[in-house]
């Protein structure tokens, strides 16, 4: 608050007792408040004084003194609105900071069994790779069978609810008490028509996924054991489940120099200050040279020129307040090469991943005997990429980052444009956004099994993604039926590690199971019980993802090798087949023993 301002007079004890200046002897000379006005003009006292305390070298004021100084804001007749609202956000900030420190306080107490839980999830999920190649074939059929049953259920439901309105037009299916939703409730669900729509289509999806499972049961058997081979091959290699921590790593370290590199180009500009405040038809603040609302000004001019009625002292209501900052248009350019060399270098640590991981899984494919599975196979394909195959993830990831550059622009330009608000302008963004979306997954899709094929034959990008899209063209219903089944798989997969620890958290951190223990040995309480248990939840799901976006790469891997087996060798004793029997024998096919001399 200014102490300066509503003060009459200048003799009350609890004014000169607060005056903050530079010396004690210029405090000791100060009796009225034209010399109190000159020494703050001079920056020789301080205009502002509120009471803080330190918290990480930063000055945090006081919720007390804030009360204080809105209370003694009162004796200046401010307006009981400026009042109100200032005691809503003290209020705010004060519950605010309550909440932080409650929760810093939980955070320290079990902060030691949050790393348990964490470190236990890396566990579940490695048991549940691990079961994977024994259940995933049971998981999958009875969820196929539960997506039968439920559509079978629902044409049923909707055949008898269409039939009981059909037969008596009065009957009413529901009567909702709320007259908002009475009438369109009573208008859609009580016509036979809507479940007449609703039976039809429930029909066709359960006939559409009957006939999908009799035809292409045969695929859905060799996504399935291709699952079954993903686990395996990660289990033999174990250290390609911890490999993604590093690209990852350098991700955040990218996205950090991004935000740094941000404020710095962000802080290079002109500060300009517009007049707030003033109030003309009572006056609560004169400007001599004659400033109004929204006039660009400069503070040392407006605190020279403008004062408060009455008492002359400086302007509480009114002030020269921060607008904008004026940077030139170079500045615009340098964050928007910023912006793109992060997209550039996130797709790029990506596609070095994914490169790394196809290489170690691609060489377990290819070895005919498993246990002659070299040691080091993780490391041979780190070599080899950094070696041979940076320049191939270097085009690949610059396409994506184009791509997403892109996409970034059209966003900003849908910002800009919102006050040409208008249907041709909404469409054209539309159809932009479609396009550049569907163009995104194309080039991921493209991307990530070139990446693939240049790790099993050593190729650049255009000719591996060129090799990679007419092998899986020639062969697209088996993708479609892998990919779906994978990605439902792993899926449910993150959904159920993540809710068994989050049980488990439950029952450890709600029902008392736990003893917390402070400093001095006594019992203590959580304030926010769901705290760990979100903590946890969250943190498991962020470990599933790496885990099984590991074990997506091996499904992936695993299947392009296997069409590239089928398609090149023929079982005979010259070109053998390196595919597991269980997929020899789902196709029909076998290997003919070596003939000996």
């Amino acid at each position: 608050m200014k102490y300066t301002s509503g003060l009459e007079p200048f003799d009350r004890e609890d004014v000169k007792k607060n005056i903050i200046c530079k010396t004690e002897k210029i405090a000791g000379k100060i009796d009225s408040l034209e010399k109190l006005k000159s020494v703050i003009d001079n920056e020789l006292c301080a205009p502002w004084q509120i009471k803080s305390s330190p918290v990480y070298k930063r000055c945090v004021p006081s919720l007390r003194d804030i009360h204080d100084a809105v209370v003694s804001m009162t004796s200046a007749h401010l307006s009981e609105e400026l009042l109100q609202n200032s005691t809503e956000v003290i209020n705010a900030f004060s519950t605010v900071i309550e909440i932080k420190e409650r929760v810093i306080e939980d955070m320290v107490y079990v902060w030691r069994y949050l790393l348990i839980g964490l470190f236990l999830s890396m566990f579940v999920c490695l048991i549940y790779i691990t079961l994977l190649r024994w259940i995933a074939g049971l998981v999958v059929w009875l969820s196929l069978l539960a997506i039968v049953g439920l559509l079978s259920f629902a044409t049923y439901f909707c055949f008898n609810t269409w039939q009981y309105l059909s037969q008596d037009p009065d009957h009413a299916l529901v009567n909702p008490t709320s007259r908002a939703l009475r009438g369109k409730v009573n208008e859609i669900l009580n016509k036979p028509s809507t479940w007449m729509v609703l039976l039809i289509i429930s029909a066709v999806l359960s006939v559409l996924t009957i006939v999908i499972l009799i035809f292409l049961r045969a695929r859905i058997r060799i996504a399935i054991a291709l699952i079954k081979e993903g686990s395996k091959a990660v289990g033999s290699v174990i250290s390609s489940l911890f490999f993604p921590v590093f690209p990852w790593i350098f991700q955040l370290v990218c996205v950090l120099c991004f935000i740094y590199i941000a404020f710095l180009l962000t802080s290079i500009g002109r500060n300009t200050f517009k007049v707030h405040g003033l109030n003309s038809s009572h006056p609560n603040c004169i400007c001599k040279n004659g400033y109004k609302n929204g006039d660009m000004c400069e503070v040392d001019v407006f605190q020279r020129e403008c004062t408060a009625p009455g008492s002359g002292g400086p302007c509480v209501l009114a002030g020269c307040r921060f607008f904008q900052q004026e940077s030139d248009s170079t500045i615009t350019y340098f964050q928007l090469y910023n912006l793109f060399s992060l997209l550039w270098t996130l797709s790029f640590f990506s596609g070095v991943a994914k490169m790394i991981l196809a290489g170690t899984f691609a060489t377990w494919y290819w070895t005919f005997k498993k246990r002659d599975l070299p040691f080091f196979t993780l490391t041979q394909s780190i070599y080899r990429t950094l070696r041979f195959h940076l320049g191939t993830v270097a085009f690949g990831s610059l396409l994506l980052a184009i791509c997403n550059f892109i996409r970034a622009l059209i966003e900003f330009a849908e910002v800009k444009l919102k006050k040409y608000d208008n249907f041709f302008t909404k469409a054209i963004l539309c159809c932009f956004r479609c396009f550049f979306w569907c163009l995104h997954k194309f080039l991921c899709f493209i991307s990530a099994n070139a990446y693939i094929m240049c790790s099993i034959h050593g190729k650049g990008f255009c000719s591996s993604a060129h090799d990679a899209f007419s092998l899986l063209m020639r062969n697209v219903v088996r993708v479609v039926v892998v990919d779906k089944v994978t990605d439902f798989l792993l899926f449910l997969g993150k959904l159920v590690v993540t809710a068994s620890m989050m049980i488990g958290a439950y029952y450890v951190f709600h029902t008392d199971q736990l003893r917390l223990l402070d400093n001095s040995g006594r019992d203590v309480k959580l304030n926010y019980f769901f705290l760990p248990i979100a903590v946890i939840g969250l943190g498991t799901y962020l470990i599933a993802s790496i885990f099984f976006s590991v074990y997506a790469t091996a499904v992936d891997t695993l299947f392009l090798c296997f069409l590239e087996d089928c398609e090149r060798n023929d079982g005979s004793s010259e070109r053998p087949y390196f595919m597991s029997k269980r997929l020899m024998k789902i196709l029909g096919k076998k290997n003919q023993k070596p003939k000996h001399n």
